[in-house]
């Protein structure tokens, strides 16, 4: 029985010792594959943070609810400019550009689904720039908690010639010309536009700024532009520039700053003006010649006055030079002299009128502001004091004296003919007109006040722009804005207050100037001393030639007279002469041809040239390159008095 108990027990304790032998080699072969598991971790491990810190993309790791930033590689780092402890202390609000939306629902998408699919952000750089990328995210374990990690691939470059592509074909698409220019001026692009307006190929405007194609009268716009752009506004300006052929073109530029291939750049689109500004002075031309046309009645009173006068004048000089009476004679004489003059004033006037000029203040000449109102109101007066209609228009001009601007006194003159017309159809069933000129700290103010229905408050804002009328088709909409641009040309300003029911005043404010009187000879003992003149007069009208030879008899000018063109080349081919005045329209050869003439013939002589005037009276406007190249020194416009003829023969010989 014992026996049998101690075998049963060897028997348990092989069992046991066969099983301590597996279950030992079972320890040993989980050591061994433990070993091989924590081998092949560190190994992943590894592996991830090689691929981590050296991926060609960026990866960023944040934690799930806070957003904070936990870590990051250094493509994230140098793409950001941020070090890897500064992202730590950051969220990802702080690298994402203002204004990122779904960022929460992208984040619970990878945290339910494993995956949130490529999506395009914009990020912000330590520099404040923004750059763009697409970001694919999901989640992993990190430090034993799950993660969102994220990864980046820059799309900065591809976005920016996705951006050129769609801002070129754009830019070559608009109908006016495009420019971008820098912040010198310097021309970074043009479109095809451009190029055909002005006549510069892309090379050739790549090489030049916006000063080289500008005009030099813009060089003042100019300078404002750059102001404005300077603050960071969108300017719209009217510059004038020239093309490769030389001529001045107006554009209207409209534009504003923009970020070009990575630097600050201004994007200019420029409409030309040519055609508007033709249709404007036809418009403009047309209203003037109604203007005259509706004041026709009182140029004729205005005639019929001063013929009247001169009439008169000329029976009763006759009258008393028979009867011996001298002095009275000679007072009928000079009434006839100033009743004269003032008819080749009004005729002067109404021409000037009537022709656009282009000169601007470089042609302009110093005027009495007072005494262009007075004409104006003078000729006005048809439409205020018609002779057949009970009085309508009360009038009052109020003169304070030296009232003198420089200018050119026809633009002038259309600013009071317009102004008085609008005040007028402002009260169609009568009231109270006030002119009144006055100087105020070197500036001479013009004010016109009436007490019709007023402008409504919407339109006040508009009643300069060009076009703009509420009159319908009876006006063009262009009196007030071509008034407007005279008096910015002139340096001057005009305000505008207007009560509806009440009336409107304008005020126009310009540079005061001094004055000047009209050159006069010496006087009779200073005639005296001077050397005798010889002075060649060619005019096919006799009756003008014995008058004005008549006026020299007794004058230190020795005049010969020609009556034809012909006759004057001769005169000037057998007699030397210090001033030669030949009239424009001679039958045989016009003046301008006379004028090449006489230009040539000294020449070939080897003689200085002899002062040429040129005598007209045409109301078209001459060409100023014509008349440079015809010789022509100066223009004398009929009718002009001897008096006046003779200063002007004198000033001519002490210029040559």
């Amino acid at each position: 029985m014992l026996l049998k108990q101690i075998k049963d027990l060897q028997g348990l304790l092989e069992v046991a010792e066969r099983k301590a032998d597996i279950l030992t080699n079972l320890l040993k072969e989980a050591g061994a594959e433990y070993q091989q598991t924590l081998e092949k971790i560190q190994v992943s491990e590894a592996n991830f943070r090689a691929i981590f810190e050296n991926a060609p993309e960026g990866i960023y790791i944040i934690d799930i609810a806070s957003r904070q930033i936990l870590d990051c590689n250094p493509f994230i780092q140098k793409w950001l400019g941020y070090t890897r402890a500064d992202l730590r202390t950051m969220c990802l609000d702080d690298i994402l550009a203002p204004g990122a939306v779904n960022v929460d629902e992208n984040i619970q998408t990878a945290v339910r689904e494993g995956l949130v699919y490529i999506q395009e952000r914009r990020f912000k750089t330590k520099d404040g720039s923004l750059v763009d990328a697409e970001v694919t995210g999901t989640t992993m374990d990190y430090e034993g908690e799950k993660r969102f990690v994220a990864l980046i691939r820059d799309i900065t470059e591809r976005k920016q010639i996705e951006a050129l592509s769609r801002y070129k074909e754009l830019f070559e698409s608009v109908s006016d010309a495009v420019f971008i220019n820098d912040g010198q001026g310097r021309f970074l692009e043009v479109n095809d536009v451009a190029c055909q307006r002005l006549g510069y190929s892309r090379e050739q405007f790549l090489e030049r700024s916006l000063r080289d194609v500008t005009h030099s009268e813009s060089y003042e716009v100019l300078t404002e532009m750059a102001r404005q752009i300077s603050k960071g506004h969108s300017y719209q300006f009217e510059l004038r520039l020239v093309s490769r052929r030389g001529l001045s073109i107006p554009f209207d530029f409209q534009g504003r700053l923009i970020a070009y291939r990575s630097q600050s750049a201004f994007l200019s689109v420029a409409r030309d003006m040519s055609m508007r500004k033709k249709l404007q002075e036809t418009l403009i031309r047309t209203e003037r010649l109604s203007a005259v046309g509706e004041m026709a009645s009182g140029v004729a009173h205005n005639f019929n006055n001063l013929l009247q006068m001169i009439m008169a004048g000329a029976e009763a000089a006759r009258t008393k030079l028979a009867n011996g009476q001298i002095r009275d004679g000679q007072e009928a004489i000079d009434n006839i002299i100033t009743a004269s003059r003032r008819a080749a004033d009004v005729v002067r006037r109404i021409k000037d009128f009537t022709v656009l000029t282009a000169d601007g203040m470089n042609a302009g000449a110093v005027f009495d502001l007072e005494a262009l109102v007075a004409e104006a109101i003078e000729l006005t007066q048809p439409l205020w004091k018609p002779p057949s209609a009970p009085r309508k228009y009360h009038l009052n001009f109020l003169k304070n004296g030296d009232c003198h601007i420089k200018g050119q006194s026809s633009e002038i003159y259309e600013v009071l003919i317009n102004l008085i017309k609008n005040a007028l159809e402002a009260m169609p069933h009568g009231g109270g007109l006030t002119l009144g000129t006055y100087v105020r700290n070197d500036a001479v103010v013009l004010r016109i006040a009436d007490t019709g229905h007023g402008i409504a408050p919407e339109h006040f804002q508009r009643i300069f722009e060009p076009f703009f009328t509420t009159k319908g088709t009876r006006s063009s909409g262009l009196g007030l804005s071509s008034c407007y641009g005279i008096v910015k040309k002139h340096h001057g300003e005009i305000q505008v207050e207007s009560l509806p029911g009440q009336g409107t005043e304008f005020v126009i404010t310009f540079p005061q100037a001094q004055s000047q009187a009209i050159l006069e000879t010496e006087g009779d003992g200073a005639a005296a001393q001077h050397a005798s003149i010889r002075f060649l007069l060619i005019d096919d009208e006799v009756n003008i030639l014995r008058a004005v030879a008549m006026y020299f008899e007794n004058t230190e000018i020795e005049i010969t007279t020609a009556q034809t063109a012909r006759d004057g080349l001769r005169a000037i081919e057998a007699h030397p002469f210090d001033v030669i005045l030949c009239d424009l329209s001679m039958h045989d050869m016009n003046g301008l041809e006379v004028g090449k003439w006489v230009g040539d013939y000294c020449r070939r002589r080897g003689r200085a040239k002899i002062p040429f005037l040129l005598y007209t009276g045409l109301d078209k406007q001459l060409d100023a390159a014509k008349l440079k190249e015809a010789g022509i020194d100066r223009v004398v416009s009929k009718p002009a008095p001897c008096e006046d003829l003779q200063s002007i023969i004198h000033e001519m010989v002490a210029s040559a």
